[in-house]
């Protein structure tokens, strides 16, 4: 796996995603190709163009920034993670739900 600096990780990405050329990349993400360039050999890259570049690559954050995991990032949860997140949608149901009757609000001509 490529960890290296955050511009190998960069070109890994472009490479196992079939970009191959920083116009199309700087295109795609409505940037100059130069600005992409930079970014392979480590300049500065801003957190909203590292989330977008992560997004149309589709490869995980925390890879590109730090190096840490593997370059996917739609990992299987454990069930308990799962487990949660179902109980925290739930508790938002109820919480939503109960709104109206919080505020007040009412049917009759609100």
């Amino acid at each position: 796996m490529a960890q290296g600096t955050r511009g190998d990780r960069l070109s890994h990405a472009m490479a196992m995603r079939g970009w191959r050329k920083h116009a199309a990349l700087a295109k795609a993400l409505g940037i100059d190709a130069s600005t992409v360039s930079r970014w392979r050999g480590d300049g500065p890259l801003s957190l909203e163009h590292a989330m977008a570049v992560c997004e149309l690559l589709d490869v995980s954050l925390d890879w590109l920034l730090l190096g840490r995991g593997t370059p996917e990032w739609r990992r299987r949860t454990s069930p308990e993670v799962e487990a949660l997140g179902m109980r925290a949608r739930d508790a938002l149901a109820r919480f939503t739900a109960a709104l109206p009757e919080l505020f007040g609000n009412n049917d009759e001509g609100g």
